[in-house]
């Protein structure tokens, strides 16, 4: 998957890079703390996700998710996304409702040059 992102939204980008990677941080945070501790030894990790519920594995993906972002928008490109594109609109997804209006704004204008 190739995305152009046009010079022209360079700003926007520079502008939502934070704010957004302030947000999904704040989410994963909030999931972390409320997650039993993740073994770093992959057998161990087997038996912590057995031992989870339904929704403590959902939440843990979703964790997952929101650290690939963080990183992609710090410059780690995650799986799934071009490594050209400096703002997935999968980030924006997730950051929405959890940023302030102005920000708001923003990914809406980013949203728009994007598809235009």
């Amino acid at each position: 998957m190739t995305v152009t992102v046009e010079t022209g939204t360079d700003s926007l980008v520079a502008g939502l890079r934070l704010p957004v990677w302030n947000a999904l941080a704040e989410r994963a945070d909030a999931l972390r703390r409320a997650l039993p501790a993740r073994p770093d030894d992959a057998v161990q990790r087997l038996t912590w996700w057995q031992g989870m519920t339904e929704e403590q594995q959902r939440q843990a993906v979703l964790l997952e998710h929101l650290d690939a972002l963080r990183g992609h928008i710090a410059g780690r490109p995650a799986l799934g996304y071009a490594q050209d594109d400096p703002m997935p609109l999968a980030a924006l997804e997730e950051a929405e409702g959890f940023t302030s209006g102005p920000v708001a704004g923003l990914m809406a204008a980013y949203r728009a040059a994007r598809s235009g």
